[in-house]
């Protein structure tokens, strides 16, 4: 059996951080191990040079899952990856991740059946651009990753990720799937260890912060957090229902469609906004096994125009609200009352509707174009 198993869970990043974090683990002094790459839908061009890359490195193999215009799940990623690994203990990689060259032998001499390993790394500014020559003897003033609130960097034994029922596949775009999976892990009594970050430098490749707003509802955080907090303990099902089900890449009856363009009985929202909620669920949950309901809707931004008397009421009352430090807008309760159906309420909507309905949704391709446009196809399952 390999000792160790690097799982790679990855979406559409550009090629010379992959190459950096491939190049590194490669480099390891220890080499009982293999490298999991799981590019989790990927756009074609990206996928093509990403499967073509990997393919220099020996002990990568590449894995291409067809999720495209779903929403990136980290958890369902790994999980996955859990499946193909052939590896005693798991160690879950974050693609802008280089690692120095006795990451695995400190490892190999901390893990065990009994525990899972947290390990650090450096934040890289935004001036460090030569990645290729890091001293991996020196220590550094960046920042250093968290391994109270953060547990995204994380090692352990496949076997108890198997007994555990690996990620919690509810969690989607970002965050709170690893400080689950640590709590999870230790009511299981598994140990928790670090491999700090004087022991085992790794560095993080700089790469801009992406805007929340643009990837998912404001309160999806919150939300998720929410769900970890009150959710019971227990092993979960992904694994089994990965096992059980092999043929992952089947037809994408969904994609397909929303390629296809074919929205000539597409739902409609409309005003009254919460009516129309009410409605498209009542629409998907009517239909049989197999059909499918879609959107294709386009928005019009309600601006406010500044130089109208109402304009000048609402920019002063949010200069006050600003003030005070209240964080709600009076422009946002304006678009709310209107008649015009608002693309941040429509596409939240769909956001929830699909991450709490997953259970009955065979297949789903969802499209947007910020404040403009929402593309949306569901199959029934």
């Amino acid at each position: 059996m390999t000792f160790f198993s690097f799982i790679v869970p990855y979406r559409n990043r550009d090629s010379i951080r992959v190459k950096n974090c491939l190049q590194s683990i490669q480099n390891q002094n220890f080499a009982d191990f293999e490298v999991i790459f799981i590019d989790y839908g990927s756009d074609l061009a990206i996928q093509q040079a990403t499967e073509k890359l990997c393919g220099t490195f020996p002990k990568v193999k590449y894995y291409f899952f067809d999720t495209q215009y779903q929403f990136w799940s980290r958890s369902h990623a790994i999980n996955l990856g859990i499946l193909q690994a052939q590896g005693q203990f798991l160690v879950i990689v974050d693609i802008d991740l280089i690692y120095p060259p006795n990451f695995t032998d400190l490892l190999k001499n901390k893990i065990d059946e009994n525990s899972f390993v947290q390990y650090q790394c450096y934040y890289l500014p935004e001036n460090q651009q030569n990645c290729q020559n890091l001293d991996f003897s020196k220590t550094y003033p960046y920042k250093v990753s968290s391994t109270e609130f953060a547990a995204g960097l994380i090692a352990m034994p496949k076997e108890k990720m198997h007994e555990i029922g690996g990620y919690d596949e509810y969690f989607k775009v970002w965050g709170v799937e690893d400080m689950d999976l640590k709590k999870r892990l230790l009511a299981a009594g598994v140990q928790g260890k670090i491999l700090s970050i004087n022991e085992a430098p790794t560095f993080h490749q700089w790469h801009a912060s992406a805007s929340n707003e643009d990837l998912m509802p404001a309160l999806w955080l919150k939300a998720m957090e929410k769900y970890a907090k009150e959710k019971i303990v227990s092993p979960l099902p992904y694994l089994k229902k990965l096992i059980d089900n092999q043929e992952f890449n089947e037809q994408r009856v969904a994609l397909k469609l929303l390629k296809a363009g074919n929205f000539s009985y597409a739902f409609a929202f409309e005003y009254p906004t919460l009516q129309s909620f009410v409605k498209f669920s009542q629409a998907f949950f009517s239909l049989q096994k197999g059909e499918h309901i879609s959107v294709n809707q386009e928005f019009t931004p309600i601006k406010v125009q500044e130089k109208s008397r109402l304009g000048h009421l609402f920019s002063t009352i949010n200069q006050l609200l600003e003030k005070t430090k209240i964080s709600y807008r009076i422009t946002e309760l304006f678009t709310f009352e209107t008649e015009a159906v608002n693309f941040i309420n429509v596409r939240d909507f769909l956001f929830y509707f699909i991450a709490e309905n997953q259970n009955y949704i065979a297949d789903y391709a969802f499209e947007t174009t910020y404040h403009k446009q929402i593309r949306c196809v569901l199959v029934k399952k």
